[in-house]
């Protein structure tokens, strides 16, 4: 039986074969990529057009996010300009992809001609595309606010010319297609179909839609539905989960797949380091990340710990630390080449700050890179929806909804717990904190900065607490390493030695940079129809 990733494969080439129609201001895709007269003949071809649409789905590059926060710093120009906030309206267009909604509707006109369709079989199908629907113009209303909204196939580019609606009466519309979609989708999937879109998924989704947008007693709701389905746990281990070891387990809700086979994914350029991962270093881990990582007795700041060192500053850390960033004098090794194994960004050619493929910032990442095999492209999925998020999302809509509670700290404990770090009220006695609403409120965000750093969700955290101002304004330093690492040898020359030393001023200055500006190929291409958001003009 053929795989769905390969269906998807062949599929994706059947779509470049067809290009070349007229575009309009929606999207930059052909109107019509697979037609009535070649397609629809069997249950086989409904199944692969519905397999397509998982290309929209979050992939390997949904990490460059993270360097759109204060979480890293990239040297992709572009990306780049998103983290600075001196974006505008000509390189604005990377989610502004209507694509997925047009063929959307395209299966939803076509499927029911479909011959000897099972019915069961076209309820999953019609779910799985309303599931993938509805994270498009979620992620879309996210970041442009009031959208153009397409609710029917479009076939004639005149009726494409369309003016925005409303945010908010769009999430009405995914919220929508989430419960018919959850009424419909399996729980558990096995075999070749694993990794298709399940019921846990959809309300991951609708748990997430409802608490960027501010309705917390939905998001526990959903989040609670998730848990209560007793499918999910959390993997024993943070780092494996990131692995392959973790695909398909028991954390994994939805996970983009990856195989030598058909495609592998590119986590290790845009995240690994030069010369332990063979990577490029796109993306590096900010210092102000580092240094929001708790000490192993859960002191925050972690140098209010009585066993800190001003030498080993990334020793008797939360552990997830060294599981997810590589610090300066941090060891990793793979199997096939146990020798080369520390990282040292003050001397070394490949990493060394400032150098053609060294880290910006003296960090690398560790989390979420292939550490199997050196030489390939990684085969770990990008897991795109997790049980730890689910209960992050719990956690956190819940307090807003009636503060501490006993369900919220046994949430927070479960991930604590994993992660070997002390729990929630222990952390609160240690640091002499006094436990209410406010303050849970603060500990869970930071517990959610730590918990999913590195995955590219922090920035959308930013955008919904409206804190750009607080963090996304003034300067990114490099590593402080003016007191040097202990863990770095010095010999033959070598020091152990960084001044903390600026990479990049950030202008987040402004309440537009809430928001993408639309982009102005859309504009100019729409016959006045489309508006620019006013925070923008």
């Amino acid at each position: 039986m053929t795989t769905y990733k390969n269906k998807i494969a062949g599929l994706l080439l059947l779509g470049i074969l067809a290009a070349g129609c007229k575009k309009d201001f929606l999207d930059q895709h052909p109107l019509n990529q697979i037609t009535e007269t070649t397609y629809w003949t069997s249950p086989d071809d409904a199944t692969m057009f519905a397999n397509r649409m998982y290309e929209f789905l979050p992939q390997d590059n949904f990490v460059y996010y993270e360097a759109c926060s204060d979480n890293a710093f990239t040297n992709d120009p572009t990306i780049r300009r998103f983290g600075n906030s001196t974006q505008d309206a000509t390189i604005s267009d990377r989610e502004w992809n209507y694509g997925a909604i047009r063929q959307a509707y395209d299966f939803f006109a076509n499927v029911d001609k479909v011959p000897g369709m099972d019915q069961n079989l076209k309820k999953r199908l019609n779910a799985e595309v309303k599931f993938v629907l509805a994270y498009r113009y979620f992620i879309m209303t996210a970041l442009y606010g009031d959208i153009p909204f397409v609710n029917k196939l479009i076939t004639d580019p005149k009726d494409a010319d369309i003016p925005v609606t409303a945010k908010a009466e769009i999430i009405k519309n995914v919220i929508q297609w989430l419960d018919e979609a959850i009424a419909d989708l399996p729980v558990v999937y096995s075999g070749t179909n694993q990794g298709r879109i399940t019921k846990g998924a959809a309300l991951a989704l609708k748990s997430r839609v409802y608490l960027f947008n501010g309705n917390f007693a939905e998001a526990a709701s959903a989040a609670q539905a998730v848990m209560d389905l007793k499918v999910y746990t959390l993997f024993p281990d943070y780092y494996d989960f990131y692995q392959k070891d973790g695909n398909y387990s028991s954390q994994d809700i939805l996970s983009f797949g990856y195989t030598l086979s058909v495609k592998q994914n590119g986590l290790r350029d845009l995240l690994g380091s030069q010369a332990l991962m063979n990577g490029r270093n796109i993306i590096n881990p900010t210092a102000e990340l580092v240094n929001e990582y708790e000490s192993k007795n859960g002191y925050y700041p972690y140098t209010k710990d009585p066993a800190f060192s001003v030498t080993d500053p990334f020793g008797n850390r939360d552990p997830r630390l060294r599981q997810t960033i590589l610090s300066p004098g941090d060891v990793f090794a793979y199997p096939q080449f146990p020798d080369m194994n520390q990282f040292d960004p003050f001397n070394g050619n490949g990493d060394r700050i400032g150098g053609d493929l060294g880290t910006r910032s003296g960090f690398s990442w560790a989390k979420q890179v292939d550490h199997y095999d050196y030489v390939r492209s990684g085969i770990n999925n990008y897991k795109s929806f997790h049980y730890g998020e689910v209960l992050l999302n719990f956690a956190e809509a819940q307090n807003e909804v009636s503060g501490p509670s006993a369900t919220i700290i046994a949430a927070l404990d479960a991930i604590r717990s994993r992660a070997g770090m002390p729990g929630v009220e222990k952390t609160f006695a240690v640091n002499k904190w006094t436990m209410d609403q406010a303050s849970l409120r603060t500990f869970i965000r930071h517990e959610r900065r730590i918990e999913l750093a590195g995955e590219g969700l922090r920035y959308f955290d930013v955008l919904r607490w409206k804190i750009g101002e607080k963090v996304l304004l003034g300067n990114i330093y490099t590593v402080d390493a003016s007191a040097g690492i202990a863990a770095l040898p010095i010999t033959g020359g070598k020091k152990n030695t960084y001044p903390r030393s600026v990479i990049e001023d950030r202008y987040f200055n402004s309440p537009k940079f809430y928001y993408w500006p639309i982009p102005q190929s859309a504009i100019d291409a729409s016959k006045g129809v489309l508006k620019q958001n006013a925070l923008w003009k």
